[in-house]
């Protein structure tokens, strides 16, 4: 009987690689039906291909378009929608709640935090994933941010808000200024001042500091890091690039900031400020229980100068624009601020907390124009969490997209126009769901700053509007045609023309 011999097949380069491209596809399609059609969040309504991968996401916020794609999906989709294989986002005032809340859907524990790894390896008061750590920090500063705190700083930012009227009123007449810039100055400087007790000196030197194009190129390239996160390509392309420019910048700057503060307290010295700052309070704390050390406290000063400069400028820009742009807006606000104040020194708090159409305006310019367009996103904790009634899986990330919820149309009539009056009882707006918008978010960790912040942008716009008569340039006729990042805006300049009325 002849004996049967199986001699082993040698297959070609080419053989082999069709074989794995082969299998490759296999198992890429078999993801995707499954992500499609069988994942426990395939329900939920939103574009296909977003539902099978987080490249359409990813390319959003990589060229600063993903704020306003993700308002155009909710109009279409409706107030849930499933943007990545493993994301929701929505716009409801129960789903915030429910999210961003101790409680409700969480059964008293909070919802997870991306695990986000700082350049320096060192948690700060935004971003930390540890809810004991940014307890702990938030607590520190909490004694700086009060209302009796406040009040208590109320000085210093008139002292900066003098200055900036005065920088303005030595500007040619008729002469466009770029209002964008003069409030970064302003912004910076107060900031500044708060954390370590001394200013960039912009308004008196009339330079934009340095670490104005820092923050900016550090939070483009953060949000660009964070859209290439899940992607293990993406990863390897930013180590490969290693540290971005900015960041050894940033360290010296800061170094400076520090070096300067210790030489004034050794000096016994506290700056321009009779008022603690935020370093000395913290430098109280290093090394003590339930206190925070000397690389947390260089963290969140770093954290505080990005939160409390860039945004204000953005919002207050934003905020004069929308007022440029409907005049008889414009008019209501300019009368209600020269009629309610005999003399310049007046304008302060608590009586410029009290008006009304003025506070209406930065409610309804922080719905359509939110310095931080985008979402903190949170990740359901194991065996899942409760949203909007429905029972999400453990691992999803979800989120609130602000500005998706200040563009959604069937929650504001006139979605797209500037009308404060929506926040004042105006009845034809009784059915706006003023709820959806909470421009300094909610839960533990809403912005620590919002009462400072209300009390900043009261005193700019008050004095500002007493002071000038305002006119938008026709070359800024378009200022909100312009990139949005996770944490910022790419704001071009807001050419104006002012006209002293003082």
């Amino acid at each position: 009987m002849a004996s049967i011999s199986f001699q082993p097949r040698s297959l070609s380069v080419v053989q082999v690689g069709q074989y794995l491209a082969g299998l490759t596809a296999v198992c890429i399609l078999t993801v995707v039906v499954y992500r499609l059609h069988f994942h426990p969040i395939s329900k939920y309504p939103g574009p296909k291909l977003w539902a099978a991968t987080a490249l359409p996401s990813a390319y959003y916020a990589i060229v600063g378009a993903k704020a306003s794609k993700m308002s155009e999906l909710h109009n279409q989709y409706g107030p849930i929608v499933r943007v990545g294989p493993y994301e929701l986002s929505y716009v409801s005032e129960v789903a915030e709640r429910d999210i961003y809340s101790s409680h409700r859907a969480s059964g008293g524990k909070q919802l997870g935090k991306y695990k986000f790894t700082p350049p320096s390896r060192i948690g700060g008061i935004f971003n930390n994933p540890n809810d004991a750590d940014h307890s702990r920090l938030r607590k520190i500063l909490g004694v700086a941010f009060s209302d009796k705190a406040v009040r208590e700083r109320e000085p210093f930012l008139q002292d900066y808000t003098t200055l900036f009227i005065k920088r303005l009123k030595e500007q040619p007449v008729g002469k466009p200024i770029d209002m964008t810039w003069w409030l970064g100055c302003i912004g910076f400087d107060t900031v500044a001042h708060l954390t370590f007790g001394d200013s960039f000196h912009a308004l008196q030197t009339t330079t934009l500091p340095e670490i104005a194009s820092q923050n900016h190129d550090l939070l483009v390239t953060s949000a660009r890091r964070a859209a290439l996160g899940p992607f293990f390509l993406g990863r390897q392309l930013y180590k490969c690039f290693g540290e971005p420019p900015s960041f050894p910048i940033r360290r010296k700057i800061f170094a400076g900031l520090f070096e300067g503060h210790e030489a004034r307290r050794n000096a016994g010295k506290k700056g321009e400020n009779e008022v603690e700052d935020l370093v000395s309070i913290m430098s109280k704390k290093i090394g003590s229980q339930k206190g925070l050390s000397q690389g947390e406290m260089a963290v969140v000063s770093n954290d505080l100068n990005i939160a409390g400069s860039d945004t204000s400028a953005s919002a207050l820009s934003a905020m004069i624009y929308h007022l440029l742009q409907n005049p008889s807006k414009l008019q209501i606000l300019t009368k209600e601020i020269r009629s309610s104040f005999k003399t310049e020194e007046e304008i302060k708090g608590p009586a410029i907390n009290n008006l009304k159409y003025l506070n209406a305006v930065i409610n309804e310019s922080m719905r359509l124009s939110h310095p931080a367009p985008e979402t903190t996103r949170r990740i359901t904790n194991p065996g899942g969490n409760t949203i909007c009634g429905d029972h999400i899986p453990g691992d999803i990330r979800v989120g609130v997209y602000r500005y998706a919820a200040g563009h959604y149309a069937p929650a504001w009539k006139d979605v797209e126009f500037f009308v404060p009056e929506r926040w004042l009882g105006d009845k034809e707006y009784e059915g706006d769901n003023l709820g959806l918008v909470n421009p300094f978010a909610i839960g533990p960790r809403n912005c620590i700053g919002q009462i400072f912040a209300m009390v900043y942008m009261r005193l700019v716009l008050g004095r500002l509007f007493w002071n000038f008569d305002l006119e938008l340039c026709v070359e800024s006729k378009n200022w909100l045609d312009m990139k949005m990042y996770s944490l910022i805006i790419d704001k071009a300049p807001l050419f104006v023309k002012l006209k002293s009325v003082r």
